[in-house]
């Protein structure tokens, strides 16, 4: 390993670690939150942030077996689950994420179809070949360090079969010109830094499907916003496996 090496190392293990500590805490669900959705049986819709991640998860409803990986609160697999899935693994690194997962698929009766897991970082890794037919992966690859995202994208490839559908999610691109105006450092050319937290590295729509190319085809791209956004600029990639 060469010394430029090992510092990117060094400063990916250090990112993934403050980025597990922001996320356990981002993914807090008070008890008046979780009272006001069992008030309402269709609330679960409620959780999506935008309509067109509720319809792409949706789409995952025709299939055996799906993979949520980063799944936060566990909106995509209950989605898919109440779509007619009948066998979604929701997976996070987050505690907390995955422990309001849980409490969600309980919540709207999907608890025997949606199984929750707390997993490390390397996860993936021990997964079998070919385990699932669908895969979604929303607001993960572009808020962890390149080398991170590069691996989780080449072991997704890994544990679909060859005509799985596969959907990422992804936060807008961060002209250069735009961070200039907002005062906002990009390190390294294109990361973004809040509090020490990494927020997010910036690719383009052209430079994702590049990074995606090793192991995927992009057979769409749409673009969405998330509620008060006014223009849809966060990107849903639909892959199939090469």
């Amino acid at each position: 390993m060469t010394e430029m090496e090992a510092i990117v190392e060094d400063r990916s293990s250090k990112d993934n670690k403050t980025l597990i500590e922001f996320w356990n805490s981002a993914y807090n669900i008070s008890e008046d939150e979780m009272e006001e959705c069992r008030k309402d049986p269709e609330s679960w819709k409620g959780l999506v942030p935008s309509e067109k991640l509720f319809h792409a998860a949706e789409t995952l409803g025709s299939r055996k077996k799906i993979l949520d990986y980063g799944c936060g609160m566990g909106w995509a697999g209950i989605v898919a689950a109440k779509s007619g899935c009948p066998d979604v693994t929701a997976v996070d690194v987050s505690e907390t994420g995955v422990r309001s997962a849980e409490e969600f698929a309980k919540l709207y009766s999907v608890q025997d179809l949606v199984h929750t897991s707390l997993v490390s970082p390397d996860w993936l890794s021990t997964v079998p070949d070919g385990t699932y037919d669908g895969l979604f992966c929303s607001n993960v690859l572009d808020v962890v360090p390149s080398v991170t995202a590069e691996v989780i994208i080449r072991e997704a490839a890994r544990v679909v079969i060859d005509d799985a559908s596969v959907i990422i999610g992804l936060n807008y691109y961060m002209f250069p010109e735009k961070a200039a105006e907002r005062g906002i450092e990009l390190v390294d050319g294109n990361c973004v830094y809040m509090n020490g937290v990494l927020r997010l590295v910036s690719h383009s729509d052209d430079e994702w499907a590049e990074i995606f190319s090793p192991y995927f085809t992009v057979e769409k791209l749409d673009h969405f916003a998330w509620p008060g956004e006014t223009e849809e600029t966060r990107r849903l990639f639909f892959l199939s496996k090469k």
